[in-house]
């Protein structure tokens, strides 16, 4: 089983999630709200995978 966190966005990364929400909102009417996760098992090579 894959182990997550949440994932730490830069500003703009940050910005570029609101703006999809804020156009997920827009197209279909609903309150949509996006979550970044990352998964932070651990590779055969001892780095994290996926961010």
């Amino acid at each position: 089983m894959s182990d997550y966190s949440v994932a730490n966005l830069s500003d703009d990364m940050l910005d570029k999630v609101k703006s999809m929400e804020s156009e997920l909102r827009r197209l279909t009417a609903d309150d949509i709200v996006l979550i970044a996760y990352k998964n932070t098992e651990i590779s055969p090579e001892g780095e994290g995978q996926n961010g």
